[in-house]
């Protein structure tokens, strides 16, 4: 399964971060650090594995050690409405 931005998000950019909600949702929610940097890689559809990969060679840390922290911040994501599922081609 891949993962994207969801169209009806509605964003702007911060010092440090993004703000991002939803016309249907009444919260604004704060994307910094490490949610920053998978919000910015998920502009195109992405799988957890392949952006764990794109993370780790831009910080140079190892996949392992953000693994599941980069699902973790997906998973929320997509459950308060910011990202959506894409099907693999």
């Amino acid at each position: 399964m891949r993962y994207r931005r969801s169209p009806r998000v509605l964003e702007r950019h911060v010092a440090g971060g993004v703000l991002a909600t939803t016309p249907s949702d009444p919260a604004i929610h704060e994307l910094s650090g490490g949610a920053a940097s998978v919000w910015s890689e998920l502009v195109l559809p992405w799988t957890v594995d392949e952006v764990v990969g794109r993370l780790a060679a831009a910080h140079g840390a190892e996949r392992g050690s953000i693994a599941d922290q980069v699902l973790r911040c997906i998973e929320e994501l997509l459950a308060i409405g910011l990202l959506e599922e894409v099907a693999d081609a």
